[in-house]
């Protein structure tokens, strides 16, 4: 059954600028609503997009179809949902790299992240897993910091890239503990993995979901994580704010965000759909393969989490003096 749309809304959704038809105003939606996900298909991204995107066509009884727009971390889909017309037809993936880092750290970003988006819902918030390689025996986080202090320079810490949030974790330690470190950036989890197990990194800042059964086996150690709550899947590995160290709290996040101007009933309508959809067994399903757990907000509580995130990591990025560009 098609979700109703009250016309009040509507009209005060006109006034902003969002284009939405007569048929439109008696019913929504009433036709293929688009999800555009900045990562290639098979990825976290994609599966987590594509599994809550079945359910909201099911619920809405609208097609809800994915596009893959990747690149430059996310900010190329992003820049698609940024400009799309704000009549609720389009909507997306959106992270902390796209929303929160990567415009921060351009010269000439392809949009404005805090007047471009509208906020929908939170899908899953990851933090970043700190690993060392078995053979340094440093297990704890204290080891980590004392031989990266003692190391003279010659101490490699490894992320996804330059400008990922586990880059921008790295430059955080090392202006914090005092220590010198080159960062070798990496395509994806699985190389960073690989360079940890091969000797050639001190660190690797990676996804929990990604090293858990390395972890179990022992092929790489795990100091701690950089979250304010443990992980499952590796509940033995602390957190930094267990360790005294809450300001060196940084997750990964994903999210679903809407152009700016999309009519905020539209906003809400999604966001109870997504949260449904978060709650459904075949979801849940879907993130605990992927090694993560869904992350259910209501849209005004997101809107300030994003707002709040932006601000911390446009600050932290303009310390560290950091550049994509």
């Amino acid at each position: 059954m098609r979700v109703l749309i009250a016309v009040a809304g509507l009209l005060a959704a006109l006034a902003s600028g969002a284009q939405v038809s007569e048929a439109e105003a008696q019913t929504f939606p009433s036709s293929t609503i688009k999800f555009v996900v900045g990562f290639p298909p098979g990825g976290a991204a994609d599966i987590l997009a594509r599994g809550v995107a079945g359910k909201m066509s099911e619920s809405l009884h609208q097609s809800v179809i994915v596009e893959n727009r990747a690149g430059v971390a996310g900010t190329v889909g992003a820049a698609v949902i940024a400009h799309a017309a704000p009549d609720g037809y389009t909507i997306g993936m959106g992270t902390l790299s796209s929303l929160a880092l990567n415009p921060f750290m351009s010269k000439s970003p392809l949009y404005d992240p805090r007047k471009d988006f509208a906020a929908i819902a939170m899908l899953t918030d990851l933090p970043i897993l700190m690993a060392t390689p078995a053979s340094l025996r440093v297990k704890s986080f204290s080891d980590l910091v004392d031989y990266a202090r003692k190391a003279g320079g010659k101490f490699n810490f490894s992320s996804n890239g330059v400008g990922s949030s586990g880059h921008i974790l790295g430059e955080m330690m090392k202006r914090k503990f005092g220590f010198q470190a080159s960062h070798v950036p990496y395509g994806g989890d699985v190389p960073i993995l690989n360079a940890l197990m091969g000797d050639q990194i001190q660190l690797g800042l990676l996804a929990i979901p990604a090293a858990a059964e390395f972890i179990k086996a022992g092929s790489v150690n795990a100091p701690a994580i950089s979250g304010r709550a443990r992980s499952p899947i590796i509940p033995d590995v602390p957190t930094v704010v267990e360790l005294g160290y809450p300001d060196l709290v940084s997750t990964t996040w994903f999210s679903v965000v809407a152009p700016a101007g999309t009519p905020k009933d539209i906003l809400t309508l999604y966001n109870r759909e997504v949260n449904k959809a978060l709650a459904t067994p075949e979801v849940k399903l879907i993130f605990k393969g992927a090694g993560l757990e869904p992350s259910i907000m209501e849209q005004p509580a997101f809107e300030a989490f994003v707002a709040a995130e932006q601000e911390k990591w446009a600050a932290e990025i303009k310390t560290l003096d950091l550049r994509v560009d």
